[in-house]
């Protein structure tokens, strides 16, 4: 056992603790504040405590418990809310009491376990399961190879339900958190992850297993657009990590979260849901954890066999509390005085997202999205570049779009996916036509920015009439597809089906109004108020199947000498 040397903020100096490792676990002072070995110095411990240190005082005892921070996993988990060190939010009294010690999960419940495999098994073998939740089944997993005897029945997650090589087993298990959980093989993630939000899902689309980064500056409604996501995400497990988050926007989340129904299961969303919550007032170590706590207990579903989806908001808040602790650390500070190593630590992170066959050669996904909240927006600060680094999927905030009140606010010209090649063949399974009338557009929100320019020089009335069309298009579209209202009862999600539908309809305007031109038509005839209104109405409708509104267009701008076959319209435009 060791003592307390020096006491610098969240950072104390231990001498002669025995049995001293890297990522050690400690119990520190009187009331056993939980703290985690960081560095090792000749015979001097530096600890970093994961609770307020302002009782500590110079020789008070610091006891090393050998193993790592680690995640309690078992049955349970789902519909908790938790802090960084995984003690119970949702259990407990308004104020956490220092160094108090709670079960993560519930000790006393009883679950129906059956049995899924015994005799020889395999290290990650599924051996039993039980129900978690009506629509959630719970895996357990073999923890070494041998011999496994099962007996089915009703058990607590402490109570042995079986051997393996003679040694108990039970549903409880812990997992190192910074350890990554090993995998059979990590696969090219090709399943589109439908978030319900169009700007998203079909202009700069994430995969299952893919990561993805929101930057924004403050009020561009990153937190409200990742909230948006967690509710209505095609994902079977959300894991919320609220990383130094604002006490009022926890407060929010967590009372909002149980009211909300799941448009799958019709029931409550926090029955696949867990929450992390480390408010802004809470130690800055606890932030660093917490985020690698979420990351651990999303591996562990994953490896069940579950599409996992872990939202972080925000990163930059855990990356403000490396550097504070880098601080006091002494480190030699690199770009705005965050630690060299911040873009290795954020790319760890990040890397742990995938789609991947498990040990057990089940197939599961771990998607990570994370907002970033650079000061002023800047995106040329290092948290937003090392993110932008390792993400294959960037959706630029932007704050004029923000005041303009076009919510997302994802700015089209400055966000990417690199995903939307991977998906490619999935969603033209689907929908055959999904890839080009993504491109086209694309294309026209590229081309109405460079018009922009042209009448700034020459004014509106120097256009030719299929710019002036095409400006008006675009307009339609960013103001009816990519913006989305998060209040309205229809509009605050829409089916992959309904956004091609949509899609379909304003490229067939487009196509066909540029046909009206070419014939002769006035721009007056072709933006006609009766198709224009029914455009901007289509985000509001519950139907998904815009067709009769297809033909409308068709009507409408053609006419019966000039119609032509609408299912060979797209391709004879783009020269096939």
């Amino acid at each position: 056992m060791g003592k307390i040397s020096r006491i610098a903020g969240h950072i104390i100096e231990a001498k002669d603790l025995k049995d001293a490792s890297m990522n050690s676990k400690v119990l520190i002072g009187k009331q056993n504040l939980i703290g985690e070995i960081i560095k090792l110095k000749n015979d001097t411990s530096i600890i970093q405590v994961f609770e307020d240190t302002d009782t500590l005082k110079i020789g008070d005892k610091v006891e090393s418990l050998n193993p790592q921070i680690t995640a309690t996993l078992g049955p349970g988990l789902l519909g908790m809310v938790y802090d960084g060190l995984q003690r119970p939010l949702n259990r407990m009294d308004d104020f956490i009491a220092k160094g108090i010690k709670t079960n993560p999960l519930d000790t006393k419940k009883k679950w129906k376990l059956k049995k899924i495999k015994d005799g020889e098994v395999k290290k990650g073998d599924i051996i039993a399961e039980v129900k978690e939740t009506a629509n959630i089944t719970h895996k357990i997993f073999a923890q070494k190879d041998g011999k496994a005897e099962i007996k089915e029945g009703e058990y607590t997650i402490d109570q042995p339900f079986g051997k393996i090589n003679k040694e108990p087993i039970k549903m409880k298990t812990s997992w190192p958190v910074y350890t990554p959980r090993p995998v059979k093989e990590k696969l090219t993630p090709k399943q589109n992850l439908i978030t319900g939000q169009r700007v998203i899902d079909t202009m700069f689309p994430v995969a299952k297993g893919g990561a993805a980064a929101i930057p924004g500056g403050f009020g561009c409604g990153k937190t409200v657009t990742m909230q948006m996501i967690a509710k209505y995400a095609d994902a079977d497990i959300v894991i919320m990590a609220l990383v130094g988050e604002r006490g009022n926007e926890c407060a929010d989340v967590l009372s909002s979260f149980p009211k909300i129904t799941d448009i799958k299961t019709k029931k409550s969303i926090m029955e696949r849901s867990i929450i992390i919550a480390n408010t802004s007032n809470m130690p800055v170590s606890a932030r660093i954890s917490s985020i690698y706590l979420a990351t651990a207990i999303g591996e562990y579903y994953r490896d069940m066999g579950y599409n996992v989806l872990l939202i972080t908001d925000s990163t930059s808040r855990w990356a403000e509390a490396v550097r504070e602790i880098s601080g006091m650390l002494e480190e030699m500070p690199g770009d705005e005085g965050y630690p060299a190593y911040l873009a290795s630590r954020i790319s760890s992170f990040y890397e742990r997202s995938g789609a991947v066959t498990t040990l057990n050669k089940t197939q599961g996904t771990l998607t990570i999205m994370g907002a970033v909240s650079p000061p002023g927006g800047d995106f040329s600060e290092p948290v937003v570049q090392a993110t932008k680094s390792i993400v294959r999927c960037f959706w630029a905030l932007n704050s004029d779009l923000a005041y303009r009140r076009h919510y997302p606010a994802i700015d089209w010209l400055q966000s990417y996916s690199h995903y939307v090649e991977d998906l490619k063949k999935t969603n033209d399974e689907q929908y055959e036509d999904w890839s080009q009338l993504r491109d086209q557009m694309i294309q026209i929100l590229q081309k109405e920015r460079e018009l922009e320019k042209i009448v700034r020089l020459v004014g509106y009335e120097g256009l030719e009439d299929k710019d002036k069309f095409l400006l008006k298009v675009s307009e339609l579209f960013r103001e009816n597809f990519l913006q989305q209202s998060a209040y309205h009862k229809t509009d605050m999600y829409c089916s992959f089906k309904k956004q091609y539908s949509m899609l379909r309809c304003f490229a067939i305007y487009y196509d066909m109004g540029m046909i009206a031109i070419e014939h002769d038509k006035t721009l007056e005839d072709i933006l006609n108020p009766k198709i224009t209104e029914k455009i901007s109405r289509m985000k509001t409708e519950e139907k998904e199947d815009f067709g009769i509104l297809e033909r409308e267009i068709e009507e409408c701008l053609l006419d019966k000498k000039d119609a032509i076959d609408l299912d060979g319209l797209l391709q004879i435009n783009h020269g096939e």
